[in-house]
């Protein structure tokens, strides 16, 4: 198939037909990640965003939090 590459406002952009969309079993909204392999672009499923539980799961220890010195204030800062 064919397609062209159309303005969206300050982007460009593809269409993909609905047919092509069930096939791989995406929807609108999908979050889809882009890479460039050579002279090609690349779509794929983005993997789902893992929230800090998920994130930090095989941790094993304890975390203690440094203390940072940001120093003197630059601004009107309230400290």
């Amino acid at each position: 198939m064919t397609t062209t590459i159309q303005k969206w406002g300050n982007s460009q952009g593809i269409r993909i037909p609905k047919f092509m969309l069930d096939e791989v079993h995406w929807c609108e909204g999908e979050p889809l990640m882009l890479r460039i392999d050579k002279d090609k672009i690349i779509v794929e499923k983005a993997e789902p965003r893992k929230n800090i539980i998920e994130l930090f799961a095989d941790f094993e220890g304890e975390y203690v939090s440094p203390e940072i010195d940001w120093g003197e204030p630059a601004g009107k800062e309230i400290w």
